[in-house]
């Protein structure tokens, strides 16, 4: 078994809690300084990312060294990885248990950030698809400046429908009115992202019905969905749970500069 499936069969033992983790070793594995710690029945991954590797990142921690994940079975794996970080340098730690929050204070003066919220379905319900609803397979050019406006890059757009993403939107002739698109984070794991209401109609519920439908189909096509919001992102939140889904994991943004 090589060193990038002994790391990625350890995450997806619990793929929503890992699902960043998952997701960053699928795409950026190459760039990854991931470590392995094995104590008999115990195992800990540390992943050590640059900072500039993944756009987002690079966009919100401009001033950030390296990107810090990791999961562990037991707290008694803990010390190895933390001699695995390094102690010089602006880090970002991206953290879906406070427990490893916990353990990091004492050795880094740690300031929160951010937090993130991951909803997705729970196992066996059920969601309906809305007829007007188109679904596509390709990208429309009439979508992208709607993406876009979420800070999604003409690049990572076209690796995600090359990786075979999918469209749900609801239009009006020609006028799209309400949009997202699911792409994959993992094997299992498919994102909900890049929602967006054009302006002139908003408070319609057309977001609900956008997304409703692009869980049905993910569900469908056999892969867990994902739909990502921030804290402060009060509407989306409202949504997620207006049609069903509950938070599945939060992660929390702490960096010590």
């Amino acid at each position: 078994m090589s060193h990038y499936t002994a790391i990625m069969e350890r995450l997806r033992r619990n793929p929503l809690k890992n699902v960043t983790l998952l997701k960053m070793m699928t795409a950026y594995h190459a760039q990854i300084d991931s470590v392995l710690i094995e104590q008999q029945e115990e195992w800990g991954v540390l992943l050590l990312m640059p900072a500039a590797t993944f756009g987002y990142d690079h966009r919100t921690y401009p001033e950030a060294d390296t990107v810090v994940l990791m999961d562990y079975s037991s707290p008694e794996v803990f010390p190895a990885l933390l001699k695995r970080l390094p102690q010089d340098a602006n880090l970002v730690f991206k953290l879906q248990e406070d427990a490893y929050r916990q353990a990091l204070e004492p050795y880094f003066a740690l300031r929160r950030v951010r937090s993130l919220y991951s909803y997705s379905s729970a196992e066996g319900q059920g969601f309906s698809a809305d007829e007007a609803c188109t679904v596509s397979e390709a990208i429309d050019e009439r979508l992208l400046p709607l993406w876009m406006a979420n800070d999604y890059s003409l690049e990572e757009i076209t690796q995600y429908f090359e990786d075979g993403a999918f469209a749900v939107t609801l239009f009006d002739g020609d006028t799209p009115l309400s949009t997202c698109m699911v792409y994959r984070n993992e094997e299992r794991i498919w994102e909900i992202g890049g929602v967006r209401t054009i302006e002139a109609a908003r408070q319609r519920g057309l977001a609900q019905r956008v997304v409703r439908t692009a869980v049905f189909h993910t569900l469908q096509r056999g892969y867990i969905p994902r739909y990502q919001v921030l804290e402060n992102n009060l509407a989306s939140i409202r949504l997620a749970e207006s049609i069903g889904l509950t938070r599945a994991v939060t992660l929390e943004h702490w960096v010590n500069y």
